[in-house]
């Protein structure tokens, strides 16, 4: 196997796992992020299966599947790179205490490098293909 479809494969049983705790661990999910207010969990759910849909187009952008004939791996996984950057400098800045966090507590350093694992995984797929 090459290193880009094994990068694929990555991103999605890494994006299955986080889709599937928001989706239907998204009370325990919430308390993680110290969101204790009940409407947190039904908050994360939304999120879980909008992950889910992109784990879903990652499946059928396979180059061993090509499912209906699509072939927008790098335009989807580009969508992904910027969302991933944009979170990790939000995070970063909420670390840094340039952005306030919700509650006035400090934001957790593996909250903001979270992120980067999905963007590291992009830059090296694209590096390589």
């Amino acid at each position: 196997m090459s290193v880009p479809i094994l990068c694929h494969i990555f991103l999605i049983l890494f994006g299955g796992f986080f889709a599937i705790q928001l989706s239907f661990n998204s009370a325990k999910f919430a308390s993680t992020l110290r969101m204790d207010s009940p409407q947190a969990a039904f908050a994360l759910k939304p999120a879980g299966f909008i992950m889910g849909g992109v784990v879903i187009m990652l499946i059928a952008t396979l180059p061993m599947l090509q499912i209906g004939g699509f072939t927008g791996t790098a335009e989807l996984l580009g969508a992904m790179a910027i969302f991933c950057a944009s979170a990790f400098i939000f995070n970063m800045g909420q670390v840094l205490k340039v952005f306030d966090t919700f509650d006035g507590a400090d934001h957790d350093v593996k909250n903001a490098i979270r992120p980067l694992i999905p963007l590291i995984v992009i830059v090296i797929y694209f590096w390589t293909s």
